[in-house]
């Protein structure tokens, strides 16, 4: 899901040294090595209903490298994802754009390059950073199924700033003419160290209540777990985490 952030443009202006591509000038436009791309943050959309994954749509950049001024021939653009990936490589006389799609939240300094005729390379390092939001419904359940979601980035950079947790939890009315019974209900977040969140509440018939909190410097797979303590047999749950990230300037 892109994200409605701004144009994002990153410039790199290189000169000409022995061995290296060859910039120009070319009136206002930049000299060397231009690449922009359509936004510097993105987010993984994640969504499960009664428990099963029924949605997971990656976080999409694309890359344009159309600006770019050399002196000689650019035979190839390509991009590092900075994700473990290999170098994804285009034929600079076909297209000028990469998309790449990334399936795990994290920062990501990708590396951007230009090949010539004779084999020489320029580069430069771009930070993009990728999100999450999950989504987790359950409809008139008893019993909970528990939510698991993983802090890790999809690389060795800092793990998520925080993830932001709200909750909501329906206890659906009675048969009318019937008298309704009041829920309590309790949620624990756990990590590899143990419990690090939890909230218990009571709820009446036909009412909700929404627990909302965060949780800094995650690590790990959590897991997000709801229990029915006493009263009414089924509930409706809707869970949503978002992992997010500190934006790098």
């Amino acid at each position: 899901m892109k994200l409605n952030t701004p144009l994002i443009g990153v410039v790199i202006l290189m000169t000409l040294t022995s061995g290296c591509l060859g910039s120009v000038q070319d009136n206002e436009k930049a000299n060397g090595l231009v690449v922009t791309t359509d936004t510097n943050l993105d987010q993984i959309v994640t969504v499960y209903d009664q428990g099963e994954l029924i949605q997971q749509e990656d976080g999409t950049i694309m890359f344009d490298f159309s600006d770019s001024v050399f002196s000689e021939e650019i035979l190839s653009f390509g991009i590092s994802p900075g994700d473990g990936r290999e170098d994804i490589i285009i034929d600079a006389t076909e297209t000028s754009e990469i998309e790449v799609t990334y399936d795990r939240h994290g920062y990501y300094t990708v590396n951007a390059f230009a090949i010539g005729i004779n084999g020489e390379r320029e580069s430069t390092a771009i930070v993009i950073t990728i999100e999450q939001e999950i989504t987790w419904t359950e409809v008139n359940t008893g019993s909970p199924e528990i939510l698991y979601f993983e802090a890790e980035p999809g690389n060795e950079l800092p793990s998520p700033s925080y993830f932001i947790l709200n909750s909501t939890v329906e206890n659906p009315s009675s048969i009318i003419g019937i008298d309704g019974r009041s829920v309590s209900v309790s949620w624990s977040v756990v990590n590899p160290d143990g419990p690090c969140l939890s909230e218990s509440r009571s709820i009446e018939d036909g009412d909700s209540t929404t627990w909302n909190t965060l949780h800094f410097s995650p690590v790990g797979m959590h897991e997000l777990e709801l229990v029915i303590d006493d009263g009414q047999d089924t509930i409706n749950v809707e869970h949503k985490v978002s992992i997010r990230y500190e934006l790098v300037e």
